[in-house]
């Protein structure tokens, strides 16, 4: 299987893929963690921001014109199966990791947190393409909205492990949390 970060420009906090968290951009740390799982035959930075890249992981350029269920689309005809891992998920670690890789049957599996859908932690497989297709076609755009009616199997996590870094605010948290109080 292969693990794809998602790092897309973000509009609330700029740079923030690049942002020093214990001593090293943040879409650094994400990407060794999943390397260092040892899980994976590769991992695959997909980006629409040339700025972004990780010595982790090779980079592709998110040419789709659209909003995230394009690039998933995409992704998904590309590759297959993939997890999807956000590029701003600071917390995540390797038992997160082999916890939706040991639930994993061959069917396409979701993370739950705080009672909703995680895009951006999900083993995606190309039995969800169609359905996916047609919910896009037919308007919708909310991929956390089409996991939660597309009945896929879920495991509920816990915690912080899938909670995104959107604000200054967040990356401070996330430096006292994880770096031992430095900002």
């Amino acid at each position: 299987m292969i693990a794809i970060v998602f790092a897309k420009k973000s509009q609330r906090l700029m740079g923030k893929h690049r942002m020093d968290l214990c001593g090293e951009p943040l879409i650094e740390r994400v990407s060794r963690i999943i390397l260092q799982s040892s899980l994976f035959d590769e991992i695959i930075l997909f980006t629409k921001d040339p700025s972004v890249s990780s010595k982790y992981c090779r980079t592709e350029y998110d040419a789709t014109g659209g909003i995230l269920i394009d690039s998933i689309l995409y992704c998904i005809e590309k590759y297959r199966r993939f997890l999807a891992v956000g590029g701003d998920m600071p917390y995540i670690d390797a038992s997160l990791i082999r916890s939706i890789i040991s639930n994993y049957h061959g069917e396409a599996i979701a993370c739950i947190s705080g009672g909703f859908y995680q895009p951006l932690f999900t083993i995606y497989t190309e039995k969800l393409y169609k359905s996916m297709k047609e919910y896009r076609n037919s308007g919708g755009e909310s991929i956390s909205r089409f996991l939660s009616i597309s009945g896929i199997e879920t495991i509920d996590v816990g915690g912080n492990q899938l909670q995104s870094i959107n604000y200054i605010s967040d990356l401070y948290e996330a430096r006292r949390l994880l770096c031992g109080g430095s900002l």
